[in-house]
């Protein structure tokens, strides 16, 4: 969520977004008035279909503190604005919804897609937005009014990442191309041309001065973004090891000049990212089925990679050892880090948000309210709220702190604190958080 855009990591759950019948609007999931989201009840009751083939009612828990529930389908993509008082979705109907997220209330329905909306995000400083579908565009809206699209790719966009200074727009495409965009006048900059088949994942480089693309060919290429020239490919087969399988996902480290791939086989790698150097630097642990997230913590030196397997692995960036390995009951879709403490989330298809404890592998907290399989995430700044939506056509909003309003996780960080101090302290510093139910 945020500046960040839709970016390339956590493809697996949102390229499978094939169109389905449309549904009729339902007007149970519309407020009072037909323009607002709900307060969450205490409880929710969702239809299913039993093993019988009849209707069965499910009783589900909720623990959302707001329910936005406009959407006529599943919503592929949410974000948030800078202070988190605003949310972006864009969902399998074509559609993208600004709203509020204290209220629920729509403050605007944004059209003009003819597919699935598969990304969402705002830019660096927060002045205009994007959305990108799989039709082929990205539109832009900036906070005036006026809406920009970006065309060219005559195949589907399957993720799109704002510059992390610029108004600058990177898109992957279904025809193995990456296309990048001056948002503000809508001129294409460059077309990256070089993949066998879809571009699955990608990025900027920590510093933007590169640009990164992971593809179902196996490779991932770095590119020079004045030129449009390719500098490194990074594939099996001219270098000593690498993925066999389609790339899945692909994050990039904040500050230092590494990434983290996954692929279809459950196979992870981190690699170097620079100008002069970009190569497989050590094969990391691994899943059993497709890694369907990737990302590196702010907060400790850590990177985390979870599947559609039900695993999550978070390995240690300077060592690369496995600091938790976590096995949930469903597959995840998606897992973002808390912004500031040594934590994250993770969704999937047991319904459930779930706030873990990087350091120990010890869950935090489980969040409740979704009848169907939650697809994406969204984290506010200050790491009070997590935003979910997914296959039930809803977002909820749920409130990050304890009812006593302590937060749930020790968000110290060890490593800015104390700098300098030696790893013994370190460690000891770095104690187990205590279980928000206790």
């Amino acid at each position: 969520g945020g500046a960040g855009g839709g970016g390339g990591d956590g493809e697996g759950e949102k390229k499978r977004a094939a169109k389905g019948g449309s549904e009729e609007p339902d007007p149970k999931k519309a407020g009072d008035d037909g323009k607002t989201g709900s307060p969450a009840p205490d409880g929710a009751v969702a239809e299913a279909i039993g093993e019988d083939g009849f209707e069965a009612e499910i009783e589900v828990s909720d623990d959302a503190r707001l329910r936005f529930t406009m959407h006529n389908g599943p919503v592929h993509s949410i974000a948030l604005d800078k202070d988190g008082g605003r949310a972006l979705s864009g969902d399998q109907e074509d559609t993208a919804i600004l709203w509020d997220t204290k209220s629920g209330k729509v403050i605007k329905k944004l059209g003009g897609h003819t597919d699935t909306v598969v990304a969402t995000g705002w830019n660096s400083d927060f002045s205009a937005f994007a959305t990108a579908s799989m039709d082929g565009t990205v539109r832009i809206h900036k906070e005036s009014g006026k809406v920009r699209t970006l065309k060219g790719p005559e195949t589907e966009i399957y993720w799109f990442q704002w510059h992390h200074k610029g108004p600058v727009v990177l898109a992957g495409c279904g025809d193995g191309t990456v296309w990048m965009w001056h948002a503000m006048n809508g001129k294409c900059m460059q077309v990256f041309a070089g993949h066998a088949d879809v571009v699955s994942c990608g990025g900027f480089s920590h510093d933007g001065k590169l640009v990164v693309s992971g593809s179902y060919d196996e490779k991932v290429i770095v590119w020079s973004p004045k030129t449009g020239e390719p500098l490194h490919r990074i594939q099996a087969k001219n270098m000593r090891g690498f993925h066999n399988a389609p790339l899945t996902c692909l994050a990039v480290h904040h500050s230092k000049p590494i990434m983290v791939t996954g692929a279809e086989d459950g196979t992870v790698w981190l690699c170097s990212l620079s100008k002069d150097s970009s190569k497989p630097l050590k094969q990391l642990a691994e899943h059993k089925q497709s890694v369907e997230a990737a990302s590196f913590s702010k907060v400790l030196d850590l990177v985390l990679t979870a599947s559609a397997d039900g695993s999550i692995i978070v390995t240690d960036v300077s060592n690369k050892s496995v600091r938790a390995r976590i096995e949930t009951e469903g597959a995840i879709t998606s897992a973002l880090w808390h912004p500031k403490a040594p934590a994250f989330f993770s969704c999937g298809t047991d319904t459930l948000v779930q706030l873990w404890d990087a350091r120990n592998g010890k869950m935090v907290r489980q969040y409740s309210g979704h009848s169907d399989t939650v697809l994406c995430l969204a984290v506010s700044q200050d790491g009070s709220s997590v935003f979910s939506a997914g296959d039930d056509g809803t977002c909820a909003v749920f409130e990050v702190k304890k009812k006593n309003n302590s937060d749930s996780v020790d968000r110290k960080n060890p490593e800015t604190e104390n700098e300098g101090a030696s790893e013994e302290k370190r460690k000891a510093i770095d104690t187990t958080a205590k279980d928000a139910n206790t």
